[in-house]
């Protein structure tokens, strides 16, 4: 499994106080890392929906209007590398937002995606900050999302939930570098299946104190904490919420221990209703160890 580093960091943006937030956070973070910034805006071809109906019209972005985005968004670019002395470089380029998004994390092989999003609740839950979450079930790379609400920069405590499912501990490796770049404690949650017999917990309880020892040996500050429920998103919000935690990293690949057919899987719902930024990060498959693998 390749240590996870980060050398690139995307940001998409539509120039929404979310999006600009999102900037300041990743902004933040390669500053820590020496990264550089790449800003993307997708000006999203609307008109291509008129092709079926009047395929004879040909529609295109009026070249001064492309100009304008292009110095708006090199505007942002200037004061980010006022700010905090970083690389920035911008693209701007038109078609589908989620396409071009993972065309260009994958050209340019960034190392991380942050994007603002919105959230979303009851029926919405289905459709609001959909190219968010495509993007972040879908992209070659950890995503970091920032709902708008999220003002501080910095990671002091960072919340890995961890289940039973095979992949849950490959977030380990990840938060411990996050960890040791911002100084962080970290927030091991257990989450066990509410199915789990007696020798099942006790199993399970070793496999969190694994985490915590190896925590431990590289440097970081860890605690552990277990509790029980049906939802198990619920559960990871109540605790990010009753507790100063600044970030939580989770898996994408949690869509087994679904929490509510009604309302999404796992990673949407905490992707959706959390109030501080959540790095999602993608399962490498026949690859259920990697906390055990130094960085």
């Amino acid at each position: 499994m390749k240590p996870f580093t980060i050398q690139k960091i995307l940001i998409p943006i539509d120039f929404s106080e979310t999006s600009l937030l999102a900037i300041e956070h990743a902004a933040f973070a390669a500053q820590l890392y020496k990264a550089e910034l790449i800003l993307l805006h997708v000006i999203e071809k609307y008109w291509e929906n008129f092709s079926i109906i009047t395929p004879q019209i040909q529609v295109t972005v009026p070249e001064d209007f492309m100009l304008s985005i292009e110095k708006k968004l090199e505007e942002v670019a200037d004061d980010i590398r006022s700010k905090y002395g970083v690389k920035s470089d911008c693209i701007t380029s038109n078609g589908n937002i989620f396409t071009e998004i993972m065309s260009v994390s994958k050209e340019k092989e960034v190392d991380l995606i942050v994007m603002g999003t919105h959230g979303a609740s009851g029926i919405a839950e289905f459709f609001a900050g959909s190219n968010t979450y495509k993007v972040v079930t879908k992209a070659p790379c950890p995503v970091l999302s920032v709902q708008g609400t999220t003002k501080r920069f910095g990671y002091k405590d960072i919340l890995i939930p961890i289940d039973d499912s095979i992949h849950s501990r490959q977030k380990v490796n990840h938060a411990i570098v996050l960890a040791k770049q911002f100084a962080s404690k970290i927030h091991v949650l257990g989450l066990p299946d509410k199915d789990m017999d007696e020798v099942d917990l006790r199993k399970f309880e070793v496999k969190l104190t694994q985490i915590q020892e190896y925590a431990h040996k590289c440097g970081v500050l860890c605690d552990k904490t277990t509790v029980n429920g049906a939802n198990q998103a619920k559960m990871t919000l109540d605790y990010a919420n009753n507790n100063p935690v600044d970030l939580i990293v989770i898996m994408t690949d949690q869509e087994e221990n679904i929490t509510g057919r009604l309302i999404g899987t796992y990673a949407q719902q905490v992707v959706n209703h959390s109030k501080i930024p959540v790095m999602s990060v993608h399962p490498v498959v026949g690859f259920t160890k990697a906390w055990e693998n130094p960085y």
